[in-house]
């Protein structure tokens, strides 16, 4: 009997060892255009280390503004199919958010399947103050997070310096927010090295209000753009540090980082060269396009530069995926894992050939080369980015690819219900 325990135990362990840790890393307010290995300006020197050692999609889409962002990428569903297709501060508007009984979060999933399971940083799409248990139901054995402006509660209206943060249901004022959520998943990392885990870092740096940091505190940059890049600055650094306790840690083959944004920057950057413009709410390419770069060193041997397409649907079945846990057949998911894509698959059926996102009724489509929304603007995505002219019409291929897109845009169906009745009364119109 003793034997057989053993062996069971001894199973369970080299199983879990198969399983690679998980850390989404997602910043908020920040395109492409402030990421140096993308071509802007601005440097950011652990990102560009983070690429180098990975792989850097030139083409990600998310949705253009936070909380739809959010519910996406943890539902594995487009806003349509979900309704959550405006943003909705649930702290400071009120209601249900997102609700456990009716959607399974990716982390849900990895937990029961043995890993332990964080969040650090924002989470907005449920009031914690009056949910007080909702992380956990939702998969996250522990978190640290700045809980959102509460109404009726101004202690937590501060995030930055003298942040209110609630770590483990203990909230406490703090001498700098972000430094104590990147701290804690640090400790988190060390105390769960052992075993299989999944860090959840929506950041709370690059967005507003944009103020000092650590760094520039004594030495106060003037003016927003000014301090924008100084949180941009900072962000890096506390990448950096993440990444580096991985390593220091002895992780680095059997972790998996992913780098994103949740929506186009809020502060205009440059890239390539040019200026580029505001991205977060825009109803256009430059409002969903961002940084997306994975280092998973166990299927990439790093330093390539990918144009396969990935949108935000595409991370939970890829974490199903590298987790081994076959996807339930109740569990509806609109993406499609871009694990075969780290592996250097050639194969187009195991990819996309289109991405999708929208806000409100609007709602856009594209593929490798062209641009398509529901208003009719069509663009070619490699000689007008910014989509400011019309298709040549000595362009003899592109009517074919409009067709195509216009075929696959037409299929999506009318937005499901609103989430909840409050959500319905801010938006009216749009479920």
């Amino acid at each position: 009997m003793k034997k057989l325990i053993l062996f069971l135990w001894m199973a369970v362990a080299v199983h879990a060892a198969e399983k690679p840790n998980i850390i989404l890393i997602m910043v908020d307010d920040m395109g492409r255009d402030w990421v140096s290995c993308y071509g802007a300006k601005h440097p950011t020197p652990n990102i560009d280390q983070l690429a180098k050692q990975g792989v850097r999609y030139e083409t990600a889409w998310c949705t253009p503004i936070c909380t739809p962002t959010r519910v996406t990428l943890l539902t594995g569903q487009y806003p349509c199919h979900h309704g959550w297709v405006q943003h909705y501060d649930v702290p400071r508007w009120g209601g249900a958010g997102l609700r456990p009984d009716r959607f399974i979060t990716f982390a849900r999933h990895l937990r029961d399947a043995g890993y332990a399971t964080a969040i650090g940083g924002k989470w907005q799409i449920n009031h914690l103050g009056k949910q007080p248990g909702i992380l956990k139901q939702h998969g996250f054995d522990e978190h640290c997070v700045w809980p959102g402006v509460e109404t009726g509660q101004p202690d937590t209206t501060e995030r930055f310096w003298g942040g209110l943060i609630a770590t483990n249901g203990k909230r406490a004022k703090v001498p700098y927010g972000p430094d104590t959520i990147n701290q804690f998943l640090i400790d988190f990392v060390k105390r769960h090295k052992d075993r299989p885990f999944l860090v959840y870092y929506p950041m709370l740096l690059t967005h507003g209000p944009h103020t000092t940091t650590p760094l520039n505190k004594t030495n106060p940059p003037e003016g927003k753009p000014a301090l924008y890049a100084g949180n941009v600055t900072y962000m890096d650094q506390l990448v950096g540090k993440l990444v580096s306790a991985v390593d220091d840690l002895g992780l680095t083959k059997r972790t998996v980082i992913i780098f994103t944004g949740d929506n186009g920057s809020a502060s205009s950057g440059v890239l390539n060269g040019k200026p580029y413009p505001k991205g977060k709410g825009r109803e256009a390419d430059w409002g969903v396009h961002v940084p997306f770069i994975v280092r998973a060193p166990f299927l990439t041997q790093g330093g390539i530069v990918s144009r396969d397409l990935i949108d935000f649907t595409d991370l939970y079945p890829a974490f199903l995926e590298l987790a081994g846990i076959a996807t339930p057949k109740n569990l509806k998911l609109d993406g499609r894992s871009f694990v075969p894509s780290l592996r250097g698959s050639e194969d187009p059926f195991e990819k996309r050939s289109w991405i999708y996102s929208q806000i409100g009724n609007f709602r856009m489509i594209r593929d490798w080369h062209h641009f398509l929304d529901n208003r009719g603007a069509f663009h070619d995505m490699n000689k007008d980015p910014l989509q400011q002219q019309k298709i040549s019409p000595q362009d003899k291929i592109a009517p074919g690819r409009r067709q195509r897109l216009q075929m696959i845009l037409k299929r999506f169906p009318a937005n499901a219900p609103a989430p909840f009745p409050e959500f319905k009364t801010k938006h009216p119109g749009l479920n």
